[in-house]
């Protein structure tokens, strides 16, 4: 068997190149990239009959190259006098201690890969050439981090006879009407409300901030502060350091008898702030403290903290992690550390969550304000032209091509 390498600017070409060096039957060992394109390694003067017998194997591997357009066949050289193998033998043999199938796989991700790029730069192209005003207009929503499937569904409803500084002020405007908002009180006598979010996203301090807010404007004698945070020694010191400062009674909830005895006839006309721990979803803990939370009477409001800071991925995997308490609303925090807020009203937007405060740095209580639409997304537009926020063509070809490759290229 002899081993060969090929260097071409793209997978199609090296292919074509091989095939027409060593005939259709060629066998593509590995393929990677490598600066300037792709290196292809492949083999010829292989025994096809021998894998033949091995049906099932050799009909997935042509149906897989069928897709891929580039036929992958795994063989051997093998003559009379070389001793039978077993399937397992000879596939390590020939895949390098890896199993035929994981290399097959790892053939077609790497050709999708480069199909799905090709594909990006088609459907940016696509758009650019039929709906210059609306590709303009994602182009600067993408600068915005505004995720790619809002921003294609806000350009959508821009007249493309519009001149480009009224279409942009018409796309913010449409932005800003869709920022869902929180139209209920919070903060009053008889609520209960949950506090959930990932560690480190300022749930002791939102929960501060809107205690003493509570605190200044109706008393300590209708407030109560509890936490379910039995981890994090701090966590809970924190929150007791603030409940001692305003005078507040706070209670550390071990189990669920403690946490059901926060209900009952003494405290029913008592606004009660509930700080929880910060676990991983990943963590059985997880799913404990899911569990004691949905252990709540049914008018208990739950309220999730996004961070700011965060990209739009992972917090839509945030709020999907939390949708089996029924979010009432969110807080976001931290949009003094973030560049841009494009990633947070994206979220916001496209899960349907209100927003029934802000946070903006560390100061009790100073430090946190009901939003108006259009105050968040000016901030937004100020925020991305103090980080001069400039993406690359590239990254606007892919963030974008990405999308339309995911939900079908549209005209």
């Amino acid at each position: 068997m002899k081993i060969k390498k090929y260097f071409a600017t793209d997978m199609r070409q090296a292919i074509e190149m091989a095939k027409e060096e060593n005939g259709p039957d060629v066998v593509i060992l590995s393929n990677r990239k490598v600066l300037g394109g792709v290196e292809l390694i492949v083999a010829d003067d292989y025994d096809e009959a021998y894998f033949k017998q091995n049906d099932k194997q050799t009909q997935q591997a042509k149906a897989s190259a069928d897709i891929i357009d580039a036929e992958v066949v795994q063989e051997t050289a093998v003559t009379p006098d070389t001793p039978r193998k077993s399937l397992n033998e000879t596939v390590t043999d020939i895949w390098t201690n890896e199993s035929t199938m994981d290399q097959m796989r790892f053939e077609i991700k790497s050709l999708r890969s480069m199909l799905e790029q090709q594909m990006s730069s088609l459907a940016w192209g696509d758009i650019g050439r039929q709906h210059p005003l609306w590709a303009n207009l994602i182009r600067q929503l993408i600068n915005l981090e505004i995720a790619p499937s809002l921003a294609r569904r806000i350009v959508e409803e821009i007249p493309e006879h519009y001149a480009f500084d009224q279409a942009w002020r018409t796309v913010l405007a449409l932005l800003a009407y869709q920022i869902p908002q929180y139209d209920r009180q919070l903060l009053a006598a008889g609520n209960v409300v949950q506090f959930v979010g990932p560690t480190g996203s300022g749930k002791t301090t939102s929960v501060a901030k809107l205690a003493t807010r509570f605190a200044l404007k109706y008393g300590t004698s209708n407030i109560l502060l509890a936490t379910t945070d039995n981890y994090r020694v701090g966590a809970r010191e924190q929150l007791r350091g603030y409940a001692r400062i305003l005078g507040i009674p706070v209670r550390t909830i071990n189990n669920r008898d403690d946490y059901l005895s926060l209900f009952n006839e003494v405290n029913r006309e008592k606004l009660i702030l509930v700080d929880t721990a910060g676990v991983s979803f990943r963590n059985e803990q997880y799913q404990q403290q899911i569990s004691l939370l949905s252990s709540a009477p049914s008018h208990t409001l739950n309220c999730l903290i996004l961070p700011a800071t965060e990209n739009f991925n992972s917090l839509s995997k945030l709020i999907d992690s939390y949708q089996s308490l029924s979010l009432d609303c969110c807080i976001t925090t931290k949009l003094d550390e973030a560049a841009s807020l494009g990633n947070v009203l994206s979220t916001a937007i496209e899960k349907n969550l209100s927003i029934a405060s802000v946070c903006e740095g560390q100061r009790v209580p100073e430090d946190i304000s009901q939003p108006k639409p259009h105050d968040l997304i000016t901030r937004m537009v100020s925020r991305a032209q103090q980080s001069n926020i400039q993406f690359e063509e590239e990254h606007l070809e892919q963030a974008y091509g990405n999308f339309e490759f995911q939900h079908g290229l549209r005209h």
